[in-house]
């Protein structure tokens, strides 16, 4: 028996009912644990199931007092003790904005199984160190990759970085705690790749029952949308995916941070970083995309 088949009985039989009870395709249906959608969603699973692609999901806490070596968003980073800390382009220490230590997240095909990858901003204007015109030029913000290895000895005195820890310009404001779950995820609604794929498309759902499509699209952006603090899986945006016709198309995602009641880009926004599946693979994150964007 097939999926449709065990969900929603005989596939003719209930195609002759919808006519006259088209609602009932606004009910609720789980089509894997953990996962619902309206049935004239779920009626078209085999096609979104091709779409799945794994990420990490991120929990940040407030917390004070973090370990140099765990990972955190808003803190001190682990760094090798005779390594130059980071600064601007016009000469200011960056806010540490976020440290992964990949020996805590649960494995993902081509991402670190170990090391610390840090993202750093420039912290003394409201753009957090966005350049519009190249994002992948890191003057106002840098991503840093130490192996365990290299962080045997560390720095521990970062007294110098007050002055850009209590900036007002921070989208992080304090100090969080990170834990990791992997999770799966579907479409991926704004993200280029589902956007511009030749495949299944959502839309043309939407458009088969006009009397419903307000609703179908209210659930289409709740059941499938990729908002949330992560790793890898599809991106979030407040405006519009900045690889549509670039020459980074291809980019994945290695970070995203959102807004949330405490961490905020800009009007409610969310912050992204995007690189070549080739440098990932070779750890090289010295043309990574920084893009963000808010309401």
């Amino acid at each position: 028996m097939g999926l449709f088949d065990f969900l929603f009985g005989n596939k003719k039989n209930f195609q002759e009912t919808t006519p006259t009870n088209e609602t009932s395709l606004l009910e609720q249906v789980e089509v894997i644990p953990g996962l619902t959608m309206p049935k004239a969603f779920a009626m078209n699973w085999d096609s979104i199931k091709k779409s799945k692609l794994d990420y990490i999901e991120i929990k940040a806490v407030p917390a004070e007092d973090l370990a140099l070596e765990q990972s955190k968003f808003g803190y001190y980073p682990c760094m090798p003790d005779n390594f130059e800390y980071p600064k601007d382009e016009h000469g200011r220490y960056m806010f540490p904005l976020a440290q992964i230590n990949f020996k805590e997240v649960p494995a993902l095909d081509d991402y670190p199984d170990s090391g610390y990858l840090q993202f750093y901003i420039s912290a003394f204007d409201d753009i957090y160190g966005l350049d519009f015109n190249d994002q992948r030029l890191q003057k106002n913000f840098r991503i840093l990759y130490f192996t365990e290895q290299e962080v045997e000895h560390y720095k521990a005195d970062f007294s110098f970085l007050d002055e850009a820890m209590q900036s007002e310009f921070l989208p992080v404001a304090k100090p969080y705690a990170l834990s990791f779950a992997k999770k799966e995820e579907y479409l991926g609604i704004g993200d280029v790749r589902y956007e511009e794929s030749d495949s299944f498309n959502m839309q043309h759902v939407l458009e088969k029952y006009p009397s419903l499509e307000p609703d179908l699209e209210d659930a289409l952006y709740e059941t499938f949308h990729s908002s949330g603090h992560k790793i890898g899986g599809y991106a979030h945006f407040a405006q519009e995916d900045p690889r549509y016709g670039s020459d980074f198309k291809n980019y994945v995602l290695l970070l995203q941070i959102d807004s949330d009641d405490e961490i905020m880009w800009g009007d409610s926004g969310v912050a992204n970083f995007f690189i070549d599946p080739k440098d990932l693979a070779e750890k090289n994150f010295s043309k990574v995309v920084y893009s963000w964007d808010c309401y």
